[in-house]
């Protein structure tokens, strides 16, 4: 039995959104731009909002457990809603594996639908104004099958798929991958297709997946947060107001 099977949604979750924050900032240290990861009380580039809001998910996003509670970045167990409960909503596009649902996610009662307890209802709401859209897309394949696939041939990974808003793809040039578990764990780094100078990093583990992409000459600004294995609350984030409020932000 391989030991990512016994593994808790606590510890599922948090390795990802903690690993998806810090990748966020490797790839940005990679590529040589230093600069843009002062924290935004010293520098207000779009980029370094976004990596410096990232590296505090892990301790602000409610993780599932097993049961009927959830646990907080802090620590302190919160019950479970008693009416969550996975793929919530319709399908009404589909292509390139990826689902989307139509309910506007920064609507209070959809909100209710997607947050699985409480504390998570209240973190999202108040992150409504720092993001134009919020949006549940469905992924049933994961970037796992692919890491798999990736890994035991041999052959690696040049290029990935990640879903933006209503449909849209997002083609990725991938730079680099690292893989654990054969694959059933792990991060990808690479560019938007044609940009360069953009940003993307993903982080995955049994199903859970998260990813950011960050393009400033497109104004690409999304972070996608694991809901549950196969499923994704895709964000479009305003850049100027995401890190308000963290990390020394006024």
């Amino acid at each position: 039995m391989k030991r990512e099977s016994k593994m808790s949604k606590p510890v599922i979750l948090g390795w990802l959104m903690l690993v998806s924050g810090l990748a966020f900032l490797v790839v940005r240290h990679d590529r040589g731009h230093e600069h843009d990861m002062a924290i935004p009380a010293v520098t207000n580039s779009p980029a370094a909002r976004v990596a410096a809001t990232n590296t505090t998910l892990a301790g602000v996003i409610p993780l599932v457990t097993n049961d009927s509670t959830s646990v907080t970045g802090s620590g302190l167990p919160t019950a479970t809603f008693s009416w969550f409960q996975a793929h919530p909503f319709k399908e009404v596009k589909s292509a390139g594996g990826f689902s989307w649902t139509a309910e506007d996610g920064k609507d209070t009662n959809i909100i209710r639908e997607l947050a699985h307890n409480e504390l998570e209802y209240q973190r999202m709401v108040n992150e409504n104004g720092t993001i134009y859209r919020r949006q549940l897309v469905y992924h049933p394949a994961g970037f796992t099958l692919q890491a798999q696939h990736a890994a035991q041939s041999g052959q690696g990974i040049q290029q990935l798929t990640l879903p933006g808003l209503d449909g849209q793809e997002l083609a990725v040039a991938v730079t680099k991958t690292d893989f654990e578990s054969g694959g059933d764990k792990g991060l990808v780094y690479g560019t938007l297709a044609g940009d360069p100078d953009s940003m993307v990093t993903v982080a995955f583990i049994n199903g859970w997946e998260s990813f950011t992409v960050v393009s400033r000459r497109n104004q690409v600004f999304l972070h996608a947060e694991a809901r549950e294995p196969g499923e994704m609350v895709v964000k479009q984030i305003d850049p100027n107001t995401y890190g308000t409020g963290v990390c020394g932000n006024q």
